[in-house]
């Protein structure tokens, strides 16, 4: 057996077993619907909020979007979908009587094989011109190569930490966002040849339609029309590590594809 070939099977090895220790870890079956609904609130953190409803259906998934992740997730069939109705965000982190102000349905795909979370989405019923769709997968991954920035598929180990503690170290309040996406990701950064990291456990939180983001520095009468355009203003993806919980940065990359652009497809 060649060498490249040695290499393909133990990539393909690692992978089985990251893939079977995660599902062990997790210790439960989640071919039943109790023990996915118990995760869930170990995932979300949700468990604690009050007023919340749940549906739970198995879907196939074929119109995923996900940067890096898209193929992976595309193709699967019997994966759960559960949605978290009448959801009010609670922080510990948020000023004294500022409340959420929006009253959320979240969205959760769960493999049930595997134990993976694929994905987390929020989304806004509504109207707001500013907040463009995300790029497609390819433009949101050229754009995130070109800042070093990479997902490199599902961890294989459950987060310490849940997705509301991770939304409780956002200094950009998500309590202000129209729509809040989560992924839990192995994901690797390069700052300059010193800085950065390898391949870790994250997450990595988007919030969308959030009051927008004025450029650092510059006077504070900037004029108006010197600044951003709102649709590449009024979103922020941020990186938590989902072993510590510690902030790594906030970015607004990727970015919509430009009105002008959209109108050409």
């Amino acid at each position: 057996m060649s060498l490249l070939s040695n290499v393909h099977l133990i990539t393909l090895l690692l992978c089985l077993q990251g893939a079977y220790t995660f599902a062990e870890q997790v210790n439960r079956d989640l071919t039943k619907q109790s023990d996915v609904n118990a995760y869930v609130d170990e995932l979300t953190g949700f468990g604690e909020l009050e007023g919340i409803s749940k549906s739970f259906e198995r879907v196939d998934i074929n119109d995923d979007n996900t940067p890096f992740l898209h193929r992976e997730i595309n193709g699967k069939k019997g994966i759960w979908r559960i949605e978290i109705k009448n959801v009010r965000l609670k922080l510990k982190s948020a000023s004294p009587g500022f409340e959420d102000r929006y009253v959320r349905n979240f969205q959760i795909l769960v493999d049930p094989n595997s134990g993976h979370l694929l994905k987390i989405t929020s989304t806004f019923d509504g109207n707001d011109p500013n907040m463009l769709p995300e790029p497609p997968a390819a433009v949101a991954e050229r754009q995130m190569r070109g800042t070093n920035e990479l997902y490199h598929g599902f961890p294989t180990e459950p987060p310490k930490i849940s997705l509301l503690d991770a939304l409780d170290r956002v200094p950009t309040s998500p309590l202000q966002a129209k729509e809040i996406y989560a992924v839990y990701v192995m994901q690797s950064h390069r700052m300059g040849r010193k800085f950065g990291w390898g391949p870790r456990p994250m997450w990595a939180i988007t919030l969308r339609g959030i009051p927008p983001i004025p450029p650092k520095g510059g006077p504070p009468d900037r004029r108006k029309q010197d600044l951003a355009p709102v649709w590449q203003s009024n979103h922020v993806r941020v990186i938590v590590d989902a072993r510590t919980g510690r902030l790594l940065f906030g970015t607004n990359i990727p970015q919509p594809l430009p009105p002008e652009e959209k109108k050409k497809e």
